[in-house]
C-alpha cells in the first residue's frame, strides 16, 4: 500500500484559494472570447443598396454601374437597382449636368433611357424622356442616336 501524504489545511485552503483566483478570470476570458473576436471582426460589408444610394447621392453614376456589373446578374434586386442607376444617370445627363455638352449629354440620356426601358419596359418616366428627346432631335432635323447603355 502507498504512503498517503498529508496536507494541512491551510496548505489546501491556500490553493483553493488561488486556483479561484486564476479560474474565474480564465472562465470570464472564455465567456467573453466571442464577444471580444465579434468586436474585432471587419464589420458587415454595407448592402449593395446602400453602397449604390451612397455613389448616387455623389453622381458617381458609372461607379454605381460598375458596382452592379461585380455584383452579377445573379444578386437579388441588381434589376431593379440597375434601372434606379440609370433612370438617375439620364436624369442628371438631362436637368443637371453641364449645358456646354448638351448634344452629347442628350444622346448618352437617351440610351441610359432606353436600357431602363429594357429592364423595366413600363416605365413611364424612361418612355416620356425618350419620346421627349427624341422628339427634339426630330424637330432639330437631327439623326434620332442610337444604342444602348449597358
Amino acid at each position: 500500500m502507498m504512503p498517503t501524504t498529508r496536507f494541512s489545511p491551510a496548505l489546501i485552503s491556500s490553493v483553493r484559494a488561488v486556483s479561484g483566483l486564476y479560474l474565474l478570470p480564465a472562465l470570464l476570458l472564455l465567456l467573453a472570447l466571442p464577444l471580444i473576436i465579434a468586436s474585432c471582426s471587419d464589420p458587415e460589408p454595407e448592402s449593395l443598396d446602400a453602397a449604390v444610394a451612397s455613389l448616387l447621392d455623389q453622381d458617381e453614376y458609372e461607379s454605381a454601374l460598375e458596382l452592379l456589373d461585380e455584383a452579377g446578374d445573379e444578386t437579388a434586386g441588381v434589376d431593379a437597382l440597375r434601372v434606379r442607376v440609370h433612370l438617375a444617370y439620364a436624369n442628371y445627363l438631362t436637368h443637371e449636368a453641364d449645358h456646354l455638352a448638351m448634344g452629347a449629354r442628350m444622346a448618352t440620356a437617351l440610351r441610359h433611357y432606353r436600357r431602363v426601358t429594357e429592364l423595366d419596359p413600363a416605365n413611364s418616366q424612361a418612355l416620356t424622356h425618350i419620346e421627349l428627346i427624341e422628339g427634339i432631335y426630330e424637330q432639330m432635323g437631327r439623326d434620332i442616336p442610337e444604342g444602348v447603355a449597358e
